[in-house]
């Protein structure tokens, strides 16, 4: 009993071996590689795009959010309010807003900034550490997707 397991463990680390070093010697052509349907070393030009140019302020339609706790989009145009700075912040002008915490949106005026931006919601004051608006938040470009996603948007329209 005692040889046929031996031989029986032999025979399979045999088997395994040819078949791992078969599967070794496949190569794929540098085509079927990546997203892109070109060589990998060629160097593709990215497909020119713009952002929307709504104005803010004229925007009627909030974008709808990629997934529950993603950060909003920014529906209106930010050509004229970049770089964001500490001491520049054009964004604050306007979504500054602490009296409009917790109430229903309204069509025309801005979407206030959430509780959790502030030091101090009763006094307005902003919590410095997220002076950056768009670390987190981005302008949204009318782009053709590389690869179409099945992943569903649970965040409904906000």
């Amino acid at each position: 009993m005692r040889k046929s397991t031996l031989f029986g463990a032999v025979l399979a680390a045999m088997t395994f071996s040819l078949s791992a070093s078969a599967v070794q010697d496949q190569s794929i052509p540098d085509d079927d590689l990546g997203l892109s349907k070109s060589s990998v070393y060629d160097t593709p030009s990215p497909a020119a795009f713009e952002y929307g140019n709504k104005d803010a302020g004229s925007v009627g339609k909030r974008v709808v959010r990629s997934y529950m706790t993603a950060p909003p989009m920014i529906p209106h145009t930010v050509k004229d309010m970049l770089p964001i700075t500490r001491d520049s912040n054009l964004c604050k002008d306007c979504h500054v807003q602490p009296d409009l915490i917790g109430m229903a949106i309204t069509p025309g005026l801005p979407v206030p900034a959430p509780a959790s931006h502030y030091v101090d919601v009763k006094k307005g004051e902003l919590y410095m550490g997220r002076w950056n608006c768009t670390q987190c938040h981005r302008p949204q470009a009318n782009v053709k997707l590389l690869v179409d996603s099945v992943f569903g948007n649970k965040a409904g329209k906000k």
